[in-house]
């Protein structure tokens, strides 16, 4: 396949016409929670196109994502926004798009495929005492298929530091808690009890372990493995559920305290 460069300047213009707009924050901030924020979007194409038989397809990269008012907040959540350690989500645009035009370059203008990066960043819980974030990415720079996560991040508010399960379970409960765990995790799996965990799964030595990944629920807290954590790629990610009426009396006194400010 070739790119027809003489087209890319006319196609350019009718996407950026058709995509006024990009690179701007959303209209308006969000009042109703805690923390001000408004929303930014950032829309950014190679200007290599693709031909596909009746369509041209060009290289992109979009994210949607919390601008907050509180540049500490900001600073706060910088990691699980600018996931490659970028100064802004710009330079992250500038630096995926160069990639995939350098490629193209290096291969005499040709190329099999086209790339893409979607990110979006969004705040699923917003309390005075907890921030809660979900960062989600699909990318695809070429192979068979391409690359997805949900990424959960927590935040306590008065520490501005991440929350972490041993927050939520003292050391003393955690076994008793990754039982409790792991009994939903059977369930959900149609597995027995006597089960192995080998093979299938991706658990080490074939014990049961908890995902780093989580978030609070109105009712449950959530565990999130992503591909490749403990199942293949063809089995995708797993959600993981558990009510807090099954382990309220293993959890910490802080740990309430998210879970109550929710509620």
């Amino acid at each position: 396949m070739r790119f027809h460069f003489f087209l890319k300047i006319l196609v350019l213009s009718g996407l950026l016409y058709a995509c006024n707009g990009q690179n701007r924050p959303s209209v308006g901030i969000q009042h109703t929670d805690t923390l001000s924020y408004s929303r930014k979007n950032i829309d950014e194409h190679s200007n290599y196109f693709l031909k596909e038989d009746d369509r041209l397809d060009t290289t992109y990269f979009r994210a949607k994502y919390p601008i907050f008012q509180e540049s500490k907040i900001n600073d706060l959540i910088a990691t699980v926004v600018h996931l490659e350690g970028d100064t802004s989500m710009e330079e992250a645009a500038h630096r995926f798009i160069n990639s995939y035009n350098e490629y193209v370059e290096e291969n005499n203008g040709k190329s099999t495929a086209t790339w893409s990066r979607d990110l979006q960043v969004d705040v699923v819980a917003n309390t005075p005492i907890f921030l809660g974030i979900r960062t989600k990415q699909e990318e695809y720079t070429g192979g068979a298929h391409g690359d997805h996560f949900t990424l959960y991040s927590n935040f306590d508010r008065q520490s501005n530091k991440a929350i972490t399960i041993n927050d939520i379970i003292l050391e003393d409960n955690k076994d008793k808690f990754i039982k409790i765990v792991e009994q939903y995790f059977r369930k959900q799996e149609g597995l027995s009890g006597d089960d192995s965990l080998n093979g299938k799964y991706f658990f080490e030595d074939g014990k049961f372990s908890l995902a780093d990944n989580f978030t609070f629920e109105k009712n449950d807290i959530l565990f999130y493995y992503n591909v490749y954590e403990i199942k293949s790629y063809a089995e995708g990610n797993t959600e993981l559920r558990i009510p807090y009426t099954t382990f309220k009396h293993l959890i910490s006194d802080k740990g309430l305290n998210y879970i109550n400010s929710i509620n």
